[in-house]
This record gives structure tokens, C-alpha cells and sequence, in this order.
């Protein structure tokens, strides 16, 4: 289950980068026409990514103790989400993320300054 859910993650992740890539795809180009090389996009692109690890993490992280509580209220079972396991899982949404933000950084390296123009 972790591993289906990491692979889906992986492509709902890189949709949505790849989507702002291809947004601000004249951006790209332009910061490479100024001079900036491929690692700074690369960089740009996975410091994204990394926003969006963060971000998920912490609504997903707020609606999982919600889901405990009336789980708990519920069924009388007691549940807890340990310090091991939610540092378990931000490491890897933070990969998760970082792994889609290379596959779609591929798009941003494909920007060609010389199509603005």
C-alpha cells in the first residue's frame, strides 16, 4: 500500500510541477537567455517541489489528527501518530516530491531561449 501510494504520489506531484513549468515556460527560457544555467533551473524547480512537500505535509499531517480523534471517538480504539512515524513520512513526501521535481525538470532544461525571440 505505502509503495502504491508513494508511486501515485510521485505522479500527482509531477503533474502538478509539470503544469507550473509549463505555465512559466517563457520564464525558463528567459532566466537561461540572462545567463543562469541548467542547475539554477533545476534548482528553482526542486526548491518548488520541495514547497509542495512541505505544504501537503502539513495539511496532511493537520487532517490526520482530525481523522484519529473521530476515529478514536468512534470506534474506542486508541491511535496514535508517533514522532517516528510522521518523521517517517515527511522524509518521504520530501522524496516523493524531490523525485517528481527532477522528472519534470526536464521540461524546464528543454526551454530554448532562442524560441522567444
Amino acid at each position: 500500500g505505502v509503495l502504491v501510494g508513494f508511486l501515485i504520489g510521485i505522479t500527482n506531484c509531477y503533474q502538478v510541477l509539470y503544469a507550473g513549468i509549463v505555465d512559466r515556460l517563457p520564464q525558463f527560457a528567459t532566466i537561461k537567455a540572462i545567463g543562469y544555467g541548467n542547475r539554477f533551473v533545476v534548482k528553482v524547480v526542486l526548491q518548488e517541489a520541495l514547497y509542495l512537500s512541505l505544504l501537503g505535509y502539513a495539511f496532511g499531517l493537520a487532517a490526520s489528527f482530525v481523522i484519529y480523534r473521530c476515529v478514536e471517538w468512534y470506534s474506542g480504539v486508541m491511535l496514535r501518530l508517533t514522532l517516528v512515524r510522521g518523521i517517517t513520512i515527511l522524509v518521504l513526501t520530501v522524496s516523493m516530491c524531490a523525485l517528481a521535481g527532477c522528472i519534470a525538470a526536464r521540461r524546464a532544461l528543454k526551454s530554448d531561449p532562442a524560441e522567444l525571440f
